[in-house]
C-alpha cells in the first residue's frame, strides 16, 4: 500500500503520466469497491445530487434560452430601437415605453447622419382577414418599411429583398403562411386579398416575396409583411407626440449612442414645437419628450410595452430577467441542498473507513494524498450524478417547457457555451461536494482513528449549519407555495361584482355596420331557449379626464347597451339603468361607479351632469344611476372612477348568457347566427370566467413551479436528514449500547437521538420565516386586493418539518436501538 501511495504523491509531485494513470485507476477501482459495499447510500447520493444537478441544467437551458433572443440579426450590436419617455405634467414621474409615431424614423435619418437605415414596425396585437384560394384565414400582419430585410436578418427564400417591399400593392408572406394558404413555396405572383367579415373586398395584394418563419428566439413574430405605404395611404400620422409602433435605427459603426439621443431630442424640439404649443392651448397637456436607444438584443427581457394589452410595436414574446433570476435561485437552492446531502452521507459512509486512513498515514501517506483520494473518489460519483442528471433533464423537458411557457429542445440549445456552462457546473458541484468530506477525513489522527474516537458528528458548527440551511430553504419554499396558493385561491373565489360565469364572451370583427351587426344577431337570438341575453359593449378605454362640477378626475369610459348590467348581474346602488326606452339615454345619460361618486365628491349623485373628456365638451351628461363597485380588471389594480354610456354602432364586444343546463345547444346556436351575419370568418370565443382566470397564468405557472421546487426540497432535506441521522447513530452506537445494557428503551434512544436534530430544525424555522415574510409581503404588493399573512402559514411549514425530521430519525433511531448490543460493545 506505501508503494501505491508514493506513487501517487510522485505523480502529483512531477506529473509523471504513468503514475498519474496508475492513480486514477486504482482511485476508480477504490471508489467502485467502496460503492458497492455502500451501493444503497451511494445509490441515494447519486440520485440526490442528480436531482439538484438536473434542476440546474433546466435553469441553465432556461437562462441561454432567454439571452439568445434576437442575437441572430447581422446588424448587431449598432441595431437599435427608439424608445420615448414621457413626463406628462411637470414634476410629475416619467413613463417610458418602447413607442414612437410614424413621423421620427425619416425625420432622424434626414437629419442625424448617424442614423444609416431605419425601420418602422407596426403590428403584434393586429389580425387581419386574408382571402387566398376562396378560403379566408386570420394572420397577422406586420406594417413595415421597404428597408425591413436591410434592418433585420430574415432570410428570404424567393423574391428580391430591395424591392420586395416597395410597391403599395406588394406583399411578403412567411414560409409557414405560404403553405397554409397555398400548400406550396411557389407563390410569387398570386393575388392575396384583404377582406371584411361579410366577405367584402377590403384590399388586394400580390405576393412579391417568401420570408423564413421568424425563429423562436425573434421578439418579431409575424405572418405576412405589408408596406407601411399601405397603411399610410388610410392612415398617415404626422403627430410628433404618438407612440404607438416600434421605430428601429442602425447607427455607424463609431457613433455615440448618447451624442446621438441628444441629436434626435433637437429634431424634436425644432419639428414638435407647434404642436405642443397647441396641444398646451387646447387640452393643458404639456409634455417633456425624451428619446433613448434600446439594444436590439435587450428587447425580449425589456420589451417596454406601450400599455398593458397593447403591442402595436410588433415585440410580441417580450419576458423578463427576473424569471432567470428566479429560475437559477431556485435551482441552486435545489443543488445546495442536494450537496449538503452528499457531504452528510458521504461522511456517515466513510466512518468505515477510518481505520484505513489511520494505517495509510502511519504507513507515510501525507494528507494531501488523502485529500486526492477522497476528491477522486467524490468527483466519481459527481460525474455518474451529472450524466444522470443530463438523462433526468432530457426527460424532464417537456414538463419543464410547459411550465415556463417555453419550447426548448435540447438538440437545439447545445452549442460551445452550454457545453462550457455544464462543465463549470460539475467542477463547482465536485469542489462544493467533495472538499469538506475530503478535508475533515484527511483530518484524523491516527491514534484516534486506530481507536475509534474520530467525531465529525453532525452536532459538530459546520454539520448544524448544514442542517439549519437545508431546512430553512425547505421552510421558506414551503411557506411560499402556502401563500401562492391562499392568494389565488382568493383569486379565484373572491367576488367580482359581477357574475362570470355561463357568460359568452366574443367579437364582432371589423365590420363596417356594427349597428345592422347587433340587430341581425339579437333577433337571430331572440327566439332561442339556450340563449338568456345578449349584450354589446366596447373594450374599457384609458383613463381620461372628467369634470364633475369644479373638480376634475380620472376615469375609465365604456360604451354598453341596456342589457350589460343584467347579463353580467351587476347591481344598482342608486337609480335606474339606462334603456333604450328613454331617447336621451342614447346621446345625454350615464352610469357611474361607486368609486366614482366618492372621487367625485357627490352626496345625491343621481341627476347630477359631468363633461367628458374631449377638451371638456360643454354638452353635459345626466347621471341616471349608479351601479356598485365590479372589478373589470385584475385584482391587481383598483377599481377606478369608471363611466359607461349607451352609443349606438361602437361596441364590436358581445356578451351573451348562456343557460347552464343547456351549453353545448347554446354554443352551436351562437356558432350559427356568427356564421350567418360573418360566413367568412370562424368565432373565436371564450367564458367570461376563463378569460379571468387566463389573467392570472403567470402566477398559477409560478405556483406550479414553487410546488414543484417545494416537494423536491422536501425529498432532498428528508435524504439530508437520513444521512445525519446515519452518521449520529453509527457514532454513538457504543452508547445506545450501554443505555439498552442499563435497561433504555427504544422510545427513550430515539428521544436521545431526536432531540439533537428538533433543535436545529427549529432555528432554520425561525431564521426561515422573517425572510419568507418579507419576501411574499412584497409578491402580494403586486394585488390591489389581496390576502394578509397568517400565523398558522409558518406554523404549517414548520410543523410539516418537524415531522419529516422525527420520521426520518426515528428510522435510524429504531434501527439502532433494536439492533444486539453486545455486538456494538464488541468493538470497544
Amino acid at each position: 500500500m506505501k508503494v501505491y501511495w508514493d506513487s501517487i504523491d510522485y505523480a502529483l509531485n512531477f506529473g509523471d503520466a504513468n503514475s498519474l494513470i496508475c492513480m486514477l485507476h486504482n482511485n476508480f477501482r477504490i471508489t467502485f469497491r467502496h460503492w458497492w459495499q455502500n451501493r444503497l447510500y451511494s445509490l441515494i447520493n447519486v440520485v440526490g445530487l442528480a436531482v439538484g444537478i438536473a434542476c440546474m441544467v433546466l435553469a441553465i437551458l432556461y437562462l441561454k434560452d432567454e439571452r439568445s433572443f434576437d442575437r441572430f440579426h447581422a446588424r448587431n450590436p449598432h441595431l437599435y430601437r427608439i424608445t420615448t419617455t414621457v413626463i406628462e405634467t411637470r414634476g410629475g414621474s416619467p413613463e417610458t415605453n418602447g413607442g414612437t409615431g410614424q413621423v421620427q424614423g425619416p425625420a432622424f435619418q434626414a437629419q442625424v447622419p448617424e442614423v444609416q437605415e431605419y425601420v418602422r414596425v407596426m403590428g403584434g396585437d393586429i389580425q387581419g382577414l386574408f382571402m387566398a384560394n376562396n378560403k379566408s384565414f386570420l394572420l397577422q400582419p406586420f406594417f413595415v418599411d421597404s428597408t425591413f430585410f436591410n434592418v433585420f436578418s430574415f432570410r428570404l427564400l424567393s423574391g428580391n429583398p430591395k424591392t420586395a417591399l416597395r410597391g403599395s400593392g406588394s406583399v411578403v408572406i412567411t414560409e409557414r403562411t405560404a403553405r397554409k394558404l397555398f400548400h406550396s413555396l411557389d407563390v410569387i405572383g398570386k393575388p392575396l386579398l384583404e377582406q371584411g367579415p361579410s366577405g367584402q373586398r377590403l384590399g388586394a395584394s400580390i405576393i412579391t416575396g417568401v420570408v423564413q418563419d421568424p425563429p423562436k428566439n425573434s421578439s418579431l413574430q409575424f405572418d405576412l409583411l405589408v408596406p407601411f405605404r399601405f397603411m399610410q395611404a388610410s392612415f398617415d400620422d404626422t403627430n410628433w407626440l404618438n407612440s404607438y409602433l416600434s421605430t428601429f435605427v442602425v447607427l455607424h459603426p463609431r457613433a455615440d449612442p448618447e451624442t446621438v439621443v441628444r441629436k434626435f431630442e433637437k429634431v424634436y424640439a425644432v419639428h414638435a414645437r407647434q404642436q405642443v404649443a397647441e396641444n398646451r392651448k387646447n387640452y393643458g397637456f404639456d409634455p417633456s419628450i425624451r428619446y433613448g436607444l434600446q439594444p436590439m438584443t435587450d428587447l425580449h427581457l425589456n420589451p417596454l410595452y406601450q400599455r398593458e394589452g397593447n403591442r402595436e410595436g410588433g415585440i410580441i414574446n417580450g419576458s423578463s430577467p427576473v424569471f432567470s433570476y428566479l429560475f437559477l435561485g431556485i435551482s441552486a437552492f435545489m443543488l445546495l441542498m442536494a450537496s449538503i446531502n452528499f457531504i452528510n452521507i458521504s461522511l456517515a459512509g466513510s466512518l468505515k473507513r477510518t481505520k484505513e486512513i489511520g494505517i495509510r498515514k502511519i504507513t507515510g501517506s501525507t494528507r494531501r494524498m488523502i485529500m486526492v483520494q477522497f476528491l477522486g473518489e467524490s468527483a466519481v460519483l459527481c460525474l455518474a450524478a451529472f450524466g444522470l442528471a443530463l438523462l433526468l433533464a432530457v426527460l424532464a423537458l417537456p414538463v419543464f417547457n410547459q411550465l415556463s411557457a417555453k419550447a426548448i429542445v435540447f438538440g437545439e440549445i447545445l452549442d460551445g457555451e452550454l457545453v462550457i456552462y455544464f462543465l463549470i457546473l460539475l467542477i463547482v458541484n465536485v469542489i462544493l461536494s467533495g472538499f469538506y468530506p475530503a478535508f475533515v477525513l484527511s483530518n484524523f489522527k491516527p491514534a484516534d482513528v486506530l481507536y475509534n474516537k474520530p467525531r465529525v458528528s453532525g452536532r459538530g458548527w459546520l454539520g448544524q449549519t448544514l442542517l439549519v440551511t437545508q431546512f430553512a430553504l425547505s421552510a421558506f419554499l414551503l411557506i411560499a407555495t402556502t401563500v401562492f396558493y391562499c392568494q389565488m385561491d382568493y383569486v379565484r373565489t373572491k367576488d367580482l361584482g359581477y357574475d362570470p360565469y355561463q357568460v359568452i364572451r366574443t367579437y364582432i370583427p371589423s365590420s363596417q355596420n356594427l349597428t345592422n351587426d347587433h340587430t341581425f344577431l339579437r333577433n337571430e337570438l331572440a327566439t332561442e331557449p339556450s340563449i338568456r341575453q345578449i349584450s354589446f359593449h366596447s373594450d374599457l378605454g384609458g383613463l381620461y379626464a372628467t369634470r364633475v362640477a369644479d373638480r376634475k378626475i380620472e376615469s375609465r369610459y365604456q360604451y354598453i347597451d341596456e342589457n350589460y348590467l343584467p347579463v353580467l348581474g351587476i347591481r344598482l346602488k342608486a337609480g335606474r339603468n339606462v334603456s333604450a326606452s328613454f331617447v336621451l339615454d342614447k346621446t345625454d345619460a350615464v352610469l357611474v361607479n361607486e368609486t366614482f361618486v366618492k372621487a367625485a365628491g357627490l352626496a345625491e349623485p343621481i341627476g347630477k351632469t359631468i363633461r367628458r373628456h374631449e377638451n371638456f365638451s360643454p354638452k353635459p351628461l345626466t347621471i341616471v344611476g349608479v351601479f356598485k363597485d365590479f372589478h373589470v380588471r385584475s385584482l391587481r389594480e383598483r377599481i377606478e372612477p369608471m363611466v359607461l354610456f349607451m352609443r349606438e354602432g361602437q361596441a364590436s364586444g358581445v356578451l351573451v348568457k348562456i343557460d347552464k343546463n343547456r351549453q353545448p345547444e347554446a354554443i352551436a346556436v351562437l356558432k350559427k347566427a356568427f356564421g350567418k351575419a360573418f360566413p367568412t370568418v370562424d368565432m373565436d370565443y371564450a367564458f367570461l370566467n376563463e378569460v379571468n382566470a387566463k389573467g392570472y397564468e403567470l402566477e398559477q405557472q409560478w405556483q406550479r413551479i414553487v410546488g414543484y421546487a417545494a416537494a423536491l426540497a422536501i425529498l432532498i432535506c428528508g435524504l439530508g436528514v437520513f444521512g445525519l441521522a446515519k452518521l449520529a447513530t453509527r457514532q454513538r452506537t457504543r452508547e445506545i449500547g450501554v443505555r439498552k445494557v442499563l435497561g433504555a428503551t427504544v422510545l427513550d434512544i430515539i428521544g436521545l437521538i431526536a432531540k439533537g436534530f428538533l433543535k436545529p430544525v427549529l432555528v432554520a424555522l425561525g431564521l426561515a420565516s422573517p425572510v419568507a415574510a418579507g419576501v411574499m409581503s412584497r409578491w402580494l404588493q403586486h394585488f390591489a386586493y389581496r390576502i394578509e399573512l397568517q400565523w398558522w402559514m409558518f406554523a404549517g411549514a414548520g410543523l410539516l418539518a418537524v415531522l419529516i425530521t422525527l420520521l426520518t430519525v426515528s428510522f435510524q433511531s429504531a434501527k439502532a436501538a433494536l439492533a444486539d448490543p453486545v455486538s456494538s460493545l464488541r468493538s470497544e
